[in-house]
């Protein structure tokens, strides 16, 4: 045995004979992963006197948990919540509901308002009209050369969209026989004129949009654009189940609702307008299932293999509103009117149901589940958020 191979030979021993001693919760190659558990809080930096201080934020703020949270071995790491479906997505696009058509820019309000005012003005078109605080703009009378017997006029409805820091540009035209006086009252209808001249005018704008990727300039007045309302809304009221409000019509606020539950995590596999009710499944290993499906080892785009979903596609809302249960305290009157509740024996449906009903001023939204019975808040809350973050 040479020495290098005898002191190797020895080394090893050591490190067998004293391993109690070195590794385990006691020794130096102990496991550190729970550490973070019995970190404490340091006092804020204490300044000299005549220093002014800053004003600061926490960029990381930590939230207040229990003691019995805490104890070793008992704590389970939160997943971190999915980012929305249509997160990264274009800056500008042209969102389309029945009829109707609009722009929708992923920047806040006061952005794109300076933005709309240099489109306006290097296409030629001037502004009778600029209401920031309402967020309407009106352009004077023009004239296409292809019908010199008309004259036209557009009306640009800038509000806030649905998901934070984003815009929704509404447009409508109107067309008007050529000799009606400049100062004629204008009455908007409830369409457009020419929805063909409407398409140019969305089209034009945004490409123009599109193609001022800067975003730098703000303007200070269409801050106010909106009057700072908040068109969804996810409310927790003490002692009742959390819901969403959305400040939209009932057709619209259907249509993003059934797009949001069926993105990401979610799974829709009935709905019924007529008793605002959708059949949802929800499960947290589907939220790669909508990336982008490159030919590759793995295919995310589909849901062959989801148990879940196979189940689920089994099952029709005849099924879903029999098995309703209003008797057992789940609020008959978020059920009343729909026509075969409860009328079939008690079945293990999985899933959710998510419902849609509407007040005078807002559209209000549900989970709940497949026997139409709250769920425990904290679920709740989760589903509602995974909706939120989807809506379009």
């Amino acid at each position: 045995m040479t020495r290098l191979t005898a002191g190797a030979a020895l080394c090893i021993a050591g490190l067998t004979l004293s391993g109690c001693g070195v590794f385990g919760d006691n020794g130096y190659f102990r496991d550190r992963g729970d550490d973070y558990q019995m970190a404490n809080s340091l006092p804020p930096l204490q300044l000299p006197e005549g220093v002014e201080a800053k004003n600061q934020e926490e960029l990381y703020e930590i939230p207040q948990v229990g003691s019995a949270e805490l104890e070793r071995g008992a704590f389970e790491v939160p997943r971190p919540q999915a980012l929305a479906v249509n997160a990264g997505l274009e800056r500008v696009k042209i969102q389309k509901l029945g009829n109707r058509r609009w722009v929708l820019v992923s920047q806040p309000p006061e952005e794109v308002w300076p933005q709309l005012h240099y489109f306006l003005r290097t296409s030629g078109l001037q502004l009778e009209r600029s209401d920031a605080t309402a967020g309407i703009m009106e352009t004077t009378w023009l004239q296409f050369k292809d019908s010199p017997e008309t004259k036209d006029k557009y009306r640009l409805r800038v509000e806030s969209g649905v998901q934070p820091d984003t815009t929704e540009v509404h447009v409508r035209h109107l067309s008007a026989p050529a000799e009606t006086p400049a100062s004629a009252a204008v009455s908007w209808p409830e369409m457009s004129s020419s929805p063909e001249r409407e398409g140019w005018m969305i089209d034009e704008m945004s490409t123009a949009l599109a193609a001022d990727a800067t975003g730098a300039a703000a303007s200070l007045v269409a801050q106010a654009i909106g009057g700072g309302s908040v068109k969804v809304q996810l409310k927790e009221p003490a002692g009742r189940e959390p819901f969403i409000t959305l400040a939209l019509s009932k057709d619209r606020a259907w249509a993003t609702v059934a797009h949001a539950v069926n993105s990401g995590a979610y799974r829709l596999h009935e709905e019924d307008v007529d008793t605002g009710i959708l059949y949802v499944t929800y499960d947290e290993d589907r939220e790669l299932s909508d990336e982008e499906d490159d030919g590759g080892w793995f295919s995310w785009g589909s849901d062959e293999g989801d148990s879940l979903a196979q189940e689920a596609e089994q099952v029709t809302m005849q099924q879903v509103v029999a098995n309703i249960r209003v008797d057992q305290g789940a609020e008959p009157a978020l059920f009343q009117n729909v026509q075969g509740i409860g009328s079939g024996p008690a079945a293990e449906i999985p899933g959710y149901l998510v419902v849609v009903r509407s007040t005078p001023d807002l559209v209000e939204v549900r989970v709940r589940d497949t026997t139409g019975q709250p769920l425990k808040r904290a679920k709740a809350s989760e589903l509602l958020m995974a909706i939120r973050q989807n809506l379009i």
